[in-house]
């Protein structure tokens, strides 16, 4: 039998011996982790999904543009793999448009995080490791502050660190509905954010180099794992291919190639030490349980040395890939693409410290983490509440949205009694007017193209119109010089200002009335009554 399989019952013995060898206390050794686990992740989740259901007024940018991108149902999108916009659009209209869905989804996700960490953790260490490996996650800055935006980037964590767990059970205990399983969550998780290919890559170099691991590749299952990823994969590939490869267009033009070496090393330098300040909560709160002076742990079993190998790979392995490949492209990364690599960095320090489990260290520990998850909350707030009271300013959190929407909505319906289907314009202004609308049109993204939004096209603008919408602050009350070229025939509205508290916002309107109908003249002479001049058709 082989050296892995055949070693999965003692898989625990050198973490979990050496655990119970340093146990100092009674009270830490009869210390229920499950339901600390249970708790800690249930804090979390309801901590997140509170705040800022209360606090945050409006969808931010990233939810409004999956909400109309998700509204069109496609088999992807000019930035993103579909499944981020679709979960978005679905949980939205299922709470009648109240972001607390959103907020949740994002939370769950975070949440999934933490099980798959748990579960991978009791399987190679034991449950306190497994337990200190998921509470160190909340001092990774990616765990908590940024997480009320739901995105790709949080909507990839959870494929990722189940894709981890589950490819240990594959490797370890060979069974085909293992690899089965991690090639459905490494297609799901290509869905969700393209880069979960850095986890995929990473694990098939630690396959080809482990020893150990590299004779499962005799077998059928590694076999059926990529067999599987590519056909849950394959529609999206299709779309790629059809679109012209718009989405990874994209991810070129977010990550442009340094023109100087200088430069890229100097961007690559300071996404790497925004990488170390994220980790640093987490590492002060490692050193709360770090057995600075003890007697030489036990030698690790054959089975152990591989769990210390595969969880070294699963924290180090994605990151290091995708530091490769930005060297090998010239390409500085962005800080934030960071996020879902780091899934695994807790545990994989939760079996390095050899934690000491005595009452005083947990006690310091528990009231250290209590402080990790609370901060960031207490900042939360400070910054949606205190800084828009000492500043004036508001974030996009407060934009009034639902006023923009229903003041273009019905000034439209007013002006050619037909529904609003169609908005024109920036991202923010559109992309609020068509998800607050009642009329819930769709929406045409002004710095793209009917190639980046295909369900538009000119053939239905002509016959149903669509509302130009735009910042008149930035942009003056006339109509935009680039919405101006492409859509000629526009006829200039009233701006209208909308009021936020002590925020005021100038918006720009124009209406491309639906071709036979009549009411663009109408439009027109309304215009010219209440100016006194002609109005600008362009």
């Amino acid at each position: 039998m082989e050296k892995v399989s055949g070693l999965t019952a003692v898989r625990q013995s050198a973490w979990q011996k050496s655990a119970i060898l340093w146990t100092q206390s009674t009270s830490a050794q009869t210390l229920s982790t499950g339901r600390v686990f249970a708790l800690a992740v249930l804090c979390h989740v309801l901590l997140w999904t509170i705040l800022p259901s209360l606090l945050l007024k409006n969808a931010s940018l990233d939810i409004v543009e999956a909400l109309a991108w998700g509204h069109e149902w496609q088999l992807g999108y000019e930035k993103d793999p579909p499944l981020w916009p679709w979960i978005t659009e679905a949980v939205t209209a299922w709470s009648g448009k109240s972001l607390w869905t959103c907020y949740l989804a994002s939370q769950l996700c975070i949440g999934i995080v933490f099980l798959a960490v748990w579960r991978l953790g009791c399987r190679i260490a034991g449950r306190r490791e497994a337990l200190i490996g998921v509470l160190l996650l909340e001092g990774i800055y990616y765990f908590n502050y940024p997480t009320p935006e739901f995105n790709d980037i949080v909507l990839q964590m959870p494929f990722a660190a189940a894709f981890g767990w589950l490819l240990h059970r594959a490797l370890t205990g060979n069974r085909l509905v293992d690899w089965g399983l991690s090639g459905l969550i490494a297609g799901l998780g290509l869905w969700a954010r393209y880069s979960m290919g850095a986890y995929i890559a990473s694990m098939a170099i630690f396959v080809l180099l482990h020893p150990q691991a590299r004779r499962r590749l005799a077998g059928p299952g590694p076999w059926l794992l990529v067999l599987t990823a590519l056909l849950v994969f394959l529609p999206h590939m299709h779309w790629i291919v059809e679109s012209g490869f718009i989405s990874i267009d994209y991810v070129g033009r977010r990550a442009p190639a340094a023109a100087e070496s200088a430069s890229y090393f100097a961007r690559l330098l300071s996404f790497i030490g925004a990488q170390i300040a994220a980790l640093i909560p987490m590492l002060a709160l490692a050193a709360m349980l770090w057995r600075w002076r003890s007697a030489e742990a036990p030698a690790p079993s054959d089975a152990g040395r591989f769990d210390q190998a595969y969880v070294a790979a699963l924290a180090f392995g994605p990151i290091a890939f995708s530091v490769a490949l930005s060297v090998i492209t010239h390409r500085p990364p962005r800080v934030m693409w960071a996020a879902p690599l780091m899934c695994f960095a807790g545990l994989f320090i939760a079996t390095r410290i050899r934690p000491v489990w005595t009452t005083t260290r947990l006690r310091t520990f528990g009231r250290a983490w209590l402080v990790v998850l609370l901060l960031p909350a207490l900042i939360f707030v400070l910054e949606q509440v205190g800084k828009p009271m000492i500043t004036g300013n508001e974030s996009r959190a407060h934009f009034p949205g639902e006023q923009l929407a229903a003041e273009v909505t019905s000034r439209w319906q007013a002006e050619t009694g037909m529904p609003l289907k169609y908005v024109i314009g920036d991202t923010w202004h559109a992309g609020n007017a068509a998800f607050y609308s009642d009329d819930r049109p769709s929406a045409l993204f002004s710095h793209g193209s009917y190639r980046f939004s295909p369900w538009v096209t000119h053939e239905k603008l002509n016959v149903s119109g669509a509302a130009l919408i735009w910042d008149a602050r930035q942009e003056g009350a006339g109509i935009p010089q680039s919405l101006a070229a492409q859509y000629p025939d526009a006829v200039l509205q009233p701006a209208f200002a909308l009021k936020r508290n002590a925020s005021v916002y100038q918006i720009g309107v124009a209406f491309l009335f639906p071709v036979s109908d009549a009411r663009a003249g109408i439009g027109a002479q309304r215009q010219e009554d209440s100016t006194g001049q002609a109005p600008r058709r362009l």
